[in-house]
C-alpha cells in the first residue's frame, strides 16, 4: 500500500487521467480542453472566462482552448453549445459508467473522509503556492488575492457519485 501523500496522489491522479485520455481518444480532445469544457459548464458569466479557467485548473493558454473548442462547434463565447452539452452530457456518462466501480466500494463514511483530507491538502497547497513570490507577481497582474482564489475541479474531471 501506497502511504497517503503526493505520491499516492499523484499516481492517483495519473491513473485517472489515463482513463480520461482513454474515453476522450475517439473524440480528439485533450484532456486540457476536456477540463476547460466542463469549466465552462460552470462558469457563471461574471468576469472572464478564460481567466476563471485558469485559475480553477492552472492550464496555461486557456483563450487557445476555447479557440480550439469554439473552432469544433462545443463552445460559444462563454458558454457551451448544443453540440457541447451534449458531447459533455455522453462523455460524463461514459466516464461515470467506466469508474462507478471504482466508487461503488467506498463506504459514505471513506469518502467524507478522503474528502475532507484532500480538501484540505487542495487548500495548504494553494496557501504554500500563493505565498511563492513568482505567484504573488502574476496574481497581483490579475488582480488575484489568494484567498479569493476559486476551488478547482476535480482530478481530470473524475468526481465519484454518492453511494
Amino acid at each position: 500500500m501506497i502511504p497517503f501523500g503526493a505520491p499516492l496522489i499523484g499516481r492517483t491522479e495519473k491513473t485517472l487521467n489515463a482513463l480520461l485520455a482513454a474515453v476522450l481518444a475517439d473524440s480528439g480532445l485533450s484532456e486540457p480542453q476536456w477540463v476547460a469544457l466542463r469549466l465552462t459548464e460552470r462558469f457563471k458569466g461574471t468576469g472572464d472566462l478564460a481567466a476563471f479557467i485558469h485559475d480553477q485548473s492552472r492550464l496555461p493558454a486557456p483563450e487557445a482552448l476555447l479557440s480550439d473548442l469554439a473552432g469544433r462547434g462545443l463552445v460559444s463565447g462563454d458558454r457551451l453549445t448544443d453540440t457541447g452539452r451534449d458531447f459533455l452530457d455522453r462523455t460524463g456518462r461514459r466516464i461515470a459508467e467506466l469508474t462507478g466501480p471504482v466508487w461503488a466500494g467506498l463506504s459514505p463514511e471513506d469518502t467524507a473522509a478522503a474528502a475532507r483530507v484532500l480538501n484540505t491538502v487542495l487548500e495548504e497547497t494553494r496557501a504554500v503556492l500563493a505565498s511563492l513570490p513568482e505567484q504573488r507577481a502574476r496574481d497581483t497582474k490579475k488582480d488575484v488575492h489568494p484567498g479569493e482564489r476559486p476551488s478547482s475541479v476535480g482530478t481530470a474531471g473524475f468526481e465519484p457519485t454518492t453511494p
